[in-house]
Formats: C-alpha cells, structure tokens, sequence
C-alpha cells in the first residue's frame, strides 16, 4: 500500500494495511520517546540543551507522522521523514557522545534503522529504497563528523540499514500478495454466490410457472380431455377465464382478508365444500395467494382421484386443511414427474414462507 492510498473496506489488503500502518505509528512514536528520552539523558557535555531541543523537535514530528500513519499516509510523507532524519544525523556531534557513535548504539541510529524499515508500508519500492538510502548517508555524514577516527564501526551498523530495508520491503511485498490473493479467492467466492442466487431464482421462477401451468390450463384441458366435466360449457368458460387471468398474473391477493379468495376457490371446486372458518384470515398477499393456489389443487385432487364428491376445509389456528373420505395415496409412492402435490402445494407454500 502506497502514500496517498486508502485500502477498501472490508478487504484482506485494506484490513493488513490498516492495522499494520496503526501499529508501525504507535512504534514510532514509542521509539522516538524512548530513544530521545535516552539521548537527552546520554548528551554530550556542554550539548544538553542543544540535544534537548533537537530530542524535542524530533519528537514532535514523529507525533504528527504517526498521526498521519494512523489516518493514512498522505503523499510525500516519507520524504519529509527523510528530511528530518537527515537533519537529525547531520546533528550528532551535537546530540551523540562519540563512543556512541562508534559503537552503533546512539539513539539517532536507532531511530534511522526503524523509520527506513517502516516507509517500505506507505512507499513503491523505489522510492522506499531511496529514501532510506539518504536517511542511511546523511548518519554516516554525520558520524563521521562526530569521531572520524571510529567512523569504521559506525559504518558497519550503518551499512546494515539500506539491508533492513530491503527484507522490509520483502515481508511487505509477500503480505500484500498474500492479501491480494485471499481477495481474488474472495471475490471469486462472492461471484459464486451470486450467480448461484440468480440460478435459484431463475429456477423459482421456473417451478412457480410449471405449477401455474398445471393447475390452470394443462389441469383444465386434462379434465375435458377426460370427459370429466361432461356437458357443464359455463363451467369450463368460467375456468378458462379463471386460468387465463391466473397466467396473466391478474389474481394475486389484495392486502387485508385471505378469506374472500379462498371461497371464490370454494365455489368454482367441482366438489362440495364443507367450509369451517372465522369471519377473516389476516395474512400477508405472498402467503394468501399461495394457499389460495394449494388450496385449489388439493380440491382438483379430491375431484380427480379420490372418488368421492364432497371435502372439508377447515381453517382454524393460522392453518387451513382440507379432507375427505376417499381412497387415499401413499405420498413415496408417487412418480417423481407428477408435479401437483410436490409443487402446487408443497413448494408452493415453502416459497411463499407457509408450510404444507
């Protein structure tokens, strides 16, 4: 994650470079506190208050570096990081004991060594390499000013710096693509999702049509096909209008009473209906017109196979069952391609959020 990017919410790269950027803020802050808590207390004779002022200021901007850290790096900050930490190592023979110096173990040092490794989390790699390139010369420049006659042991640590910087930049590289790659497997799975979600619907659809078919026109025409409605031609007019109006989607239940649709099933049955129920049936339109539908085929059912000429329908405690006296059917005895039970009643229902 480069300066000046903002990761998306709610991805694996965002979700690393967030918490990552939160945490390299808190240990910069804490690296520049205890660091320059030390090199005030280590300052060279007769340099206190110069260290003192210099420990102060570089404490300042690393608040308001990891503040910005903290927020999201905004473009160039690494560079103005690099501005100070170059001012700050020109600075040690001001702010550093010699033999500090020699030994690598002067606060500067510790400060240069972590602020490279960290630009490597808001820089492209070039510039991250660069900046702690210029970090790294401008302490030798200043070590070597500080005690040129132990700056061999200054320069070993800090030749080591540009090297922290690289496995840095390594790790980050390795991490973002280990990110990048659990997003693409991600999205991948969320697309998966999605067109699986289209492909039920689609296939709700289908069914929902296949179950209007069947018990409008295809069950009407079977039944004149079959002579079972003899000379009765107001009856099949009445149903074909009926079922035309049904595949034109023209009979869904109003909002309010269920009860009104469910008689006008009642009375088009060709079978005698003992109706039982309250005065109202407050039920939603999604859930109404799917019993209404399942209601209706059971009745084309007790008409068509049961043998006999009259059915209960009772509607009492939020559901509405049907019943009659004839010959009955085991239900796993039914062929996988009769479709009025499995889907005029049972699916039916379940889509509509009603059980069988």
């Amino acid at each position: 994650m480069v300066s000046g990017e903002h990761p998306t919410r709610g991805s694996v790269e965002g979700q690393l470079t967030r918490a990552a950027l939160r945490i390299l803020a808190v240990a910069r802050l804490v690296v520049a506190l205890v660091g320059g808590l030390l090199g005030v207390m280590s300052a060279p004779a007769g340099h206190e208050l110069r260290t003192a002022v210099i420990v102060i200021t570089v404490s300042v901007w690393s608040l308001l570096y990891a503040r910005w850290l903290w927020q999201g790096p905004p473009p160039g900050l690494a560079w103005a990081d690099v501005a100070v930490l170059g001012a700050t190592g020109l600075l040690q023979p001001w702010t550093v004991p010699p033999e500090s110096v020699g030994n690598g173990q002067g606060w500067v040092i510790t400060l240069v060594s972590v602020a490279v490794v960290f630009h490597q989390w808001h820089t492209k790699p070039v510039p991250g390499l660069a900046s702690s390139l210029m970090a790294t010369a401008a302490f030798l420049v200043g070590a070597w000013w500080t005690t040129p006659e132990m700056w061999v042991g200054a320069a070993a640590i800090g030749a080591f710096t540009p090297v922290q910087a690289i496995l840095s930049r390594v790790l980050v590289t390795l991490l973002v693509q280990a990110a990048r790659a659990a997003d693409a497997q991600e999205a991948r799975a969320e697309a998966a999702r999605r067109e699986a979600a289209v492909a039920e619907a689609v296939r709700a659809d289908e069914r929902a049509h296949v179950a209007m078919l069947h018990d409008t026109a295809a069950t009407t025409l079977l039944m004149v096909g079959l002579g079972e409605v003899g000379s009765h031609q107001q009856w099949v007019r009445e149903q074909a209008r009926r079922d035309l109006a049904a595949l034109a989607g023209e009979t869904e239940v109003a909002e309010g009473d269920a009860l009104p649709a469910l008689l006008e099933v009642i009375n088009a049955s060709r079978v005698r209906v003992d109706l039982t129920a309250p005065d109202a049936l407050p039920v939603s339109p999604e859930i109404a017109t799917a019993v209404r539908g399942a209601l209706r085929e059971a009745l084309n059912n007790v008409a068509r196979h049961s043998g006999e000429t009259t059915a209960t329908v009772t509607v009492a405690d939020g559901s509405v069952v049907i019943a009659d006296r004839g010959t009955g059917f085991r239900p796993e005895n039914v062929s996988d391609r009769r479709r009025g039970v499995a889907n005029s009643i049972v699916e039916r229902l379940a889509a509509a959020g009603a059980g069988p």
